[in-house]
């Protein structure tokens, strides 16, 4: 098998092949946690704003004879996280791709942090077996089957749902975003780069609408590119002034329904981990099954 690690660039030919090799993947393999979608939302929002050599240091393909790519290895933050995906004809890549991992991409790090589903047996037994350990339970992904849920949702009076077309004051939208995350580095070249997504439609892009016009909560809802009838909502946001009333469970629930009468039956939404507050939210919209996503950690360059 001839394979090589290969430096990703921050070149739209690199990213779509990356794209495409996830696509491909997501209906194949159960386990995946890095799917185009979070490829897309890094890419064009997250940090749409960062030099090529970032790119350059935090993203790595792995291709077989024919030039394919057949693994893929991100930092989504450029710290010492890291998630590996990998086609199941070449699992046999694992051990390779972590000797990549320990012996170059670690050099200025006291650790790795693998990012792997819970369910994934396989990928855990090679990362005991190179003496990763489990620290935290890290990530929720909760699906919903719409087929079986009840969208409709109540607003105080005054109070109304729009798409980001329909208001049209981006600075707002850009502020909301700070504030709900307590953020500052959310830009209008990141938002802009979300709207410029080639996967972007903007009914469901929506926000809930005070009485004065100003963004009390927010949520973008996207198509899966390879699963027909599939999709997912990232972000969900709200303001402080305004939680506890009802407004992102609102804006989701309307979301929900334009996916649906769009065809989606199966939506994704992800969290952060129990004890991080939006997981009671996204409990309370019934979810009919429930992932966990662990981190197992390795020292490194300890002297």
């Amino acid at each position: 098998m001839d394979t090589f690690g290969q430096a990703s660039h921050n070149a739209n030919s690199n990213y779509q092949e990356a794209c495409d090799f996830l696509n491909v993947l997501s209906t194949i393999e159960p386990n995946m946690l890095w799917e185009s979608g979070r490829m897309s939302f890094w890419w064009h929002s997250a940090y749409a704003d960062k030099s090529e050599a970032f790119f350059r240091d935090n993203a790595r393909t792995w291709r077989n004879q024919n030039g394919e790519i057949v693994a893929l290895c991100i930092s989504e933050y450029g710290c010492d996280d890291m998630i590996i995906e990998d086609h199941p004809d070449y699992h046999g890549l694992y051990p390779a791709i972590l000797d990549w991992a320990e012996g170059t991409w670690s050099t200025k790090r006291k650790k790795i942090d693998v990012y792997v589903c819970a369910e994934d047996a396989a990928e855990i037994e090679q990362l005991e077996s190179r003496g990763f350990g489990f620290e935290s339970h890290c990530e929720n992904k909760r699906n919903y089957n719409l087929s079986q849920l009840d969208t409709s949702y109540q607003l105080e009076k005054g109070f109304s749902i729009r798409t980001m077309a329909e208001s049209g004051d981006l600075e707002r939208r850009v502020a909301l975003t700070r504030n709900a995350f307590d953020n500052s580095s959310c830009t209008m070249e990141r938002l802009t780069g979300q709207l410029a997504s080639p996967d972007y439609c903007d009914d469901y892009h929506l926000m809930v609408i005070l009485p004065d016009g100003q963004p009390g909560a927010y949520c973008v809802g996207w198509h899966e590119t390879a699963r027909a009838g599939f999709g997912y909502i990232e972000p969900v946001g709200t303001h402080a002034d305004f939680r506890r009333r009802g407004f992102a469970k609102a804006v989701i629930q309307e979301c929900f329904a334009c996916l649906k009468g769009n065809g989606i039956h199966t939506v994704e939404i992800a969290s952060g981990a129990e004890p991080n507050v939006p997981n009671v939210l996204y409990e309370s919209l019934e979810a009919n099954m429930k992932r966990e996503a662990h981190k197992y950690s390795k020292a490194v360059n300890v002297s």
